[in-house]
């Protein structure tokens, strides 16, 4: 795979419509979900969950870095991958929606530490959680199937 700075120049040709559309609605999926986990981080409720197991993940140490929840930081990471990508269709510049691709390897990162620190540590699921990391891997699967079909 091309280097970071290669990415960075290397300009995309013209997508699908789609593509970015797929893309801009699991980035919101993401962003709503993350946005209720933190609404609920700040009322001091843990939201109903089906399986079990979502007021440990959610409670743990795990859940806050430097004091922010963990959402927080994940609703902030899927406004800004969404905005990237609205800005590019809106505008037709390719280059917003290669930022926004370059970044989904941050959320992959990130959600892959805390799927791991949820089964092996906490050894309980959150299906919130799951979700998070669901819509942050398909923004990653998306960005390498783009930059290896496309460049």
């Amino acid at each position: 795979m091309m280097n970071l700075k290669n990415l960075l120049k290397t300009q995309l040709p013209p997508l699908p419509k789609w593509v970015p559309i797929a893309l801009l609605t699991i980035a919101l999926i993401g962003f709503a979900d993350a946005t209720y986990l933190t609404v609920e981080h700040y009322m001091n409720s843990i939201p109903p969950c089906a399986i079990g197991g979502c007021e440990i993940v959610l409670t743990s140490q795990y859940s806050d870095i430097l004091g922010f929840p963990t959402s927080l930081l994940g609703a902030a990471y899927y406004l800004l991958v969404a905005v990237l990508i609205f800005l590019s269709l809106d505008s037709k510049k390719e280059k917003y929606l290669r930022y926004a691709l370059l970044l989904t390897p941050l959320g992959f990162l990130a959600s892959l530490v805390f799927v791991s620190i949820m089964i092996f540590v906490l050894q309980a699921f959150c299906l919130y959680c799951s979700v998070s990391a669901l819509t942050s891997t398909l923004l990653f699967v998306g960005a390498l199937v783009i930059f290896k079909k496309y460049t």
